[in-house]
């Protein structure tokens, strides 16, 4: 039985979802006391749940844009360049 919600989710499966995010928050932890970024904007108007929305949002924006790719390789580098953008 095929959990449609979890697929909504999930687009790449869980494992995806949760390596990507591990990465996302990594890299946010970096940037949240560096003033002038978003992670920076969103610890002092937010606080440490901000910090947690945009980890989330963030996984999900990276997960939706990439579908069902096999990465090759490229995977960090990718996932860089869509960070630099972001944050």
């Amino acid at each position: 039985m095929t959990n449609n919600n979890a697929t909504h989710m999930f687009p790449n499966g869980f494992d995806s979802w949760m390596e990507t995010h591990h990465e996302i928050v990594s890299a946010i932890a970096l940037q949240a006391e560096i003033e002038g970024t978003i992670t920076y904007q969103r610890m002092e108007n937010q606080g440490t749940g901000g910090l947690y929305e945009l980890g989330k949002e963030l996984t999900n924006q990276f997960e939706k844009r990439y579908p069902s790719v096999e990465w090759d390789g490229n995977y960090f580098d990718t996932l860089e360049s869509f960070l630099l953008n972001q944050i």
